[in-house]
């Protein structure tokens, strides 16, 4: 047997289990891949830090570059330069006012020195220094001094140079790099550019462990976080370890950053982060379980009402009715659900309706009958006498009018074939015609394609007994009488014409009305009844020129 259970069991379930996925799938992922997604998660965060600190320390060294290169495009520098006389009074004002404009207020970021090549001028932002006068300090292997390290330089063409060598504390700051670009073959410009100008602007602090810069055309490196280090390779054992190196060179020198990734540092963060991450999770599945049993409690309420008052329909209470929920797709299903039940009870109304109308109509057609089968057999009688002595318009009407009485005696179905209903309206118009001779002419015209098809019983009969009771009897002259059966469309068209005095159509809502009524009204009535809107019935008249009555019915309804 198959296991059933609430709406409410389900929906809890279901619930935790869509809470539960991406929890599982999460925590399976880190067992499985959870070392390689750290490293590939720290190698890309390291490739996008280094980008930006590489990419800000370039920005320092082309602002550097462009201010000596203004320095040594100015005409007031390369002319003391050229003079070979360290400038005095007015003349050293206006030269310190040049390099101080040059360095626009940096001076508390960098320093700016000019010397000539023979030492006999010698200009700075600030405190010259001793080691950049040419007099006293021309020691071509001084390592630390840029102006040695560019006259010794395989390329002494080059105009501009840059040294990470010069460590020394100037002015209470340290010296991160300097550079050097030459004044023709007179002089040279150099500027020290100071750590604090430098460390605040690395986006990766607290991320590496340590950041060095490497210059390799001298095998120098320099760390920017740890600032006493400096000096040669060995001096940076973090450089053995290349796994843990995200290196980027620095275009237009020939220095690299490289920053030294610590995992001990990450995978401590991710384990601190995975914790609190599992907390979070706990606490989110313990309120959304309570928030689940609320939720799924609310659904599940309104579908058991849904059901309740499924339960009254079907044990026959059709004035179950289902109150709104608040909720739109809960309150469509019940205003369906109300629909649903007003169409049954109107159907079941409609249906019993039609079979009175139908049990009405066929006693209305024998009202005046005691005993139809008495009279049956007496006009069985009345035949076979009419036959003895060759009485044809008596044998006629006693057919017909057997006819008649067997119709209504033995069919006791709702719907009769058109042939069946041709049959019995013209034995009628046969009867009145006996009766009324020559006045009377009728036709028929029906394809004989159309006879098997099923109408409702006693349509065409009582249309014919109307033209002839209302619009024939009291005219003078000639009767007409059409009966016309045909398709239209998927319809079948009937339509009774006749030639009779014509009424005003106003009276039609009268006889309409009246329920009592055997004619028309009891016709149309039916008709509505078992098509409800999917059927016309019209009819139109004409005072002195006639009635024409047509019914539109669906073909095989």
């Amino acid at each position: 047997m198959r296991y059933r259970t609430t709406l409410s069991r389900r929906l809890i379930l279901y619930f935790l289990i869509v809470m539960l996925i991406p929890f599982i799938i999460f925590i399976s992922f880190y067992l499985i891949s959870g070392e390689n997604t750290l490293r590939r998660i720290l190698d890309e965060q390291a490739e996008m830090l280094i980008d930006q600190d590489a990419a800000f320390l370039r920005s320092v060294v082309e602002e550097y570059r462009h201010k000596s290169y203004l320095v040594t495009t100015n005409e007031r520098v390369i002319k003391a330069l050229a003079g070979a006389v360290q400038p005095t009074g007015d003349d050293a004002r206006t030269m310190y006012a040049e390099l101080y404009s040059i360095m626009s207020g940096d001076t508390y970021r960098a320093s700016l020195s000019v010397v000539s090549k023979d030492g006999s001028v010698r200009l700075s932002t600030h405190e010259f220094p001793e080691k950049y006068d040419t007099r006293t300090h021309s020691n071509e292997w001084d390592e630390s001094n840029i102006i040695a390290l560019s006259e010794r330089s395989a390329n002494k063409n080059k105009q501009w140079f840059i040294s990470i060598t010069d460590h020394r504390i100037e002015n209470g700051h340290q010296i991160a790099f300097s550079l050097l670009r030459r004044i023709g073959d007179i002089g040279y410009a150099i500027i020290d550019v100071y750590i604090d100008t430098i460390s605040p602007g690395l986006g990766s602090s607290g991320f590496f462990s340590d950041i060095i810069v490497i210059d390799n055309s001298i095998y120098q490196a320099y760390s920017l976080i740890h600032t006493q280090n400096y000096g040669a390779f060995s001096l940076f054992p973090a450089l053995k370890n290349s796994e843990n190196l995200t290196v980027r060179a620095i275009p237009g020198t020939e220095m690299v950053i490289v920053g030294v990734m610590s995992m001990e540092n990450a995978e401590i963060g991710l384990r601190s982060t995975m914790f609190y991450l599992i907390l979070s999770l706990g606490v989110g599945i313990s309120v959304s379980m309570l928030l689940t049993f609320v939720f799924s409690r609310s659904i599940s309420k309104r579908f058991s009402l849904l059901s309740s008052g499924m339960r009254r329909f079907e044990r026959g209470d059709f004035n179950t009715k289902l109150e709104s929920t608040g909720i739109y797709e809960f309150d469509r299903l019940s205003l369906a659900f109300n629909v649903m039940v007003s169409r049954i009870e109107n159907l079941i109304s409609r249906q019993r309706e039609e079979e009175a109308k139908s049990a009405e109509a066929e006693r209305k057609a024998l009202e005046s009958q005691l005993n139809p089968h008495f009279l049956f057999n007496t006009l069985s009688t009345i035949k076979a006498l009419a036959r003895l002595h060759g009485e044809d318009e008596i044998y006629t009407i006693a057919l017909r009018l057997g006819k008649l009485l067997r119709y209504s005696i033995d069919n006791h179905s709702s719907t009769s074939t058109v042939k069946e209903s041709l049959d019995l309206a013209e034995s009628y118009l046969m009867i009145q015609k006996i009766r009324f001779g020559e006045r009377l002419k009728y036709e028929i015209r029906c394809p004989e394609s159309l006879y098997s098809i099923n109408i409702p019983r006693l349509i065409i009969q009582p249309l014919a007994e109307n033209s002839v009771t209302h619009g024939l009897e009291s005219k003078t002259g000639s009767w007409e009488i059409t009966i016309t059966v045909e398709t239209a469309d998927n319809d079948i068209a009937i339509k009774v014409i006749d030639n009779g005095l014509g009424f005003d159509t106003s009276r039609l809502s009268e006889d309409f009305v009246n329920e009592g009524h055997t004619g028309l009204y009891n016709i149309r009535r039916r008709l509505e009844l078992r098509y409800g809107s999917a059927f016309s019935f019209d009819i139109s008249s004409e005072i002195g020129k006639g009635t024409a009555v047509s019914i539109k019915l669906p073909m095989g309804e």
